[in-house]
């Protein structure tokens, strides 16, 4: 809430910047008093233009598009810039979107991780909503809430919504892989589709203006060379690098698949040497920071969490070392019950996501039962993870912006 307000103020603030009036002062002959009159107001064109700018970036998105843009035609264009909306890109708020079933439809809040590992929530200001496949720059990837065949994309903060035609897989996007990108050399959105590697992969440019999926070829030329069981397998969606690489987990110990979107191209990449054999089910792939995390726990003790620090050359380095007897864990409340009181066993815990810019906090999630738990890298601080919902099935990082989606026709 404490930082609601504050958002609420900078745009109080910024309100009364664009309408400051200039005052004088005369006395009043019949109580001899001073007085004050409003001479005249003081119009946009007299501020420095950057004075402007810089205070306006720091508002939320959904605040400009609500409560700027529709102040003055000055105002609007200056927000419609690009390097307007990618400056204020770059200062908003990084959170973490979680959901949990609620029938047919998804219970989704927005987190945002405080400086004491306080959880503070907030709607995402959309109705009815089904699945979140992923994030990127500020848009949304879903399962359009009403189609259950379709895909849909929003920005939360604009309010923008294009629903995609049906893939020619005919996936109902039920037990799928799905995920939004942006092809920066052609400066496109495309959204990646996986149902089953036999049938390949699918990809549709949101701005091409033609109706037609694409279909590519996936990333094993022999069947027989996949590391899992394509009955039982279902595909998970792909941990996604700043929209441009997304990774795959293919329930392999030696490697997993990554497509560059610029190229939409699958190969694969090789998990770090831990000097032991690495179990399929003791790891987790997150992005934290902007890099993608392999984190390993094949110790009830002990958990590596592990950085791509270069896609390219496959380059990883060890970035933490998480030991069980260096935590301290902290009990959220007096009144929680005795499970809650001591600190879960490393080993029975999986990390689901990151949080803040830097990545330094990192989401648990116990593999028996609803428990979340909060992690500070640097703190090596642990609490529970205080979100008030139950049987979470989705973490998706999400920042707001004002990105547009053209169509090109």
């Amino acid at each position: 809430m404490g930082d609601e307000i504050a958002e609420i103020d900078d745009i109080e603030f910024a309100q009364q910047m664009l309408s400051i009036k200039e005052y004088k002062c005369g006395e009043d002959k019949s109580s001899g008093m001073k007085k004050v009159e409003k001479s005249q107001k003081i119009t946009l064109s007299k501020f420095p233009e950057r004075i402007i700018v810089n205070i306006l970036v720091k508002i939320p998105p959904r605040y400009i598009n609500k409560n700027v843009m529709p102040v003055c035609k000055t105002l609007k264009e200056m927000c419609f810039r690009r390097s307007f909306i990618e400056q204020n890109f770059m200062e908003s708020k990084s959170e973490l979107l979680i959901q949990e079933a609620a029938g047919r439809h998804m219970k989704t809040k927005l987190i945002e991780i405080g400086k004491e590992l306080e959880c503070e929530s907030r709607d995402l200001g959309i109705n009815q909503l089904r699945k979140i496949h992923s994030s990127c720059d500020g848009f949304l990837l879903m399962n359009e809430p009403w189609i259950a065949w379709k895909l849909q994309v929003i920005n939360p903060a604009t309010k923008f919504c294009l629903t995609i035609p049906k893939c020619p897989s005919g996936c109902q996007h039920t037990a799928c892989s799905a995920a939004l990108g942006f092809d920066s050399s052609t400066k496109q959105y495309k959204v990646v589709h996986v149902m089953t590697d036999s049938y390949g992969f699918e990809i549709f440019n949101l701005s091409s203006g033609d109706e037609h999926w694409e279909r590519v070829s996936g990333p094993w030329e022999d069947p027989n060379d996949r590391p899992f069981d394509p009955v039982e397998f279902n595909w998970k969606d792909p941990v996604s690098i700043n929209g441009k690489i997304l990774h795959w987990y293919v329930d392999s110990s030696e490697y997993i698949i990554s497509m560059q979107v610029n190229e939409a191209k699958f190969s694969r990449t090789y998990l770090p040497k831990c000097g032991e054999v690495i179990k399929t089910n003791n790891y987790s792939l997150v992005e934290l920071g902007g890099f993608l995390s392999f984190i390993n726990s094949d110790s009830e003790t002990i958990m590596d969490v592990w950085i791509l620090e270069d896609f390219q050359g496959q380059v990883w380095s060890k970035k933490h070392r998480i030991v069980a007897e260096s935590i301290n864990y902290i009990c959220p409340y007096k009144s929680a019950r005795q499970n809650e009181r001591t600190m879960p066993e490393l080993g029975k815990l999986v990390v689901v996501a990151g949080a803040r810019r830097n990545g330094e906090v990192l989401i648990l999630k116990h593999k028996k039962n609803s428990s979340g738990y909060i992690y500070d890298t640097k703190s090596r601080v642990m609490k529970i993870f205080s979100s008030n919902m139950r049987n979470l099935e989705s973490f998706v990082p999400h920042k707001d912006s004002l990105f547009s989606m053209r169509r090109i026709s």
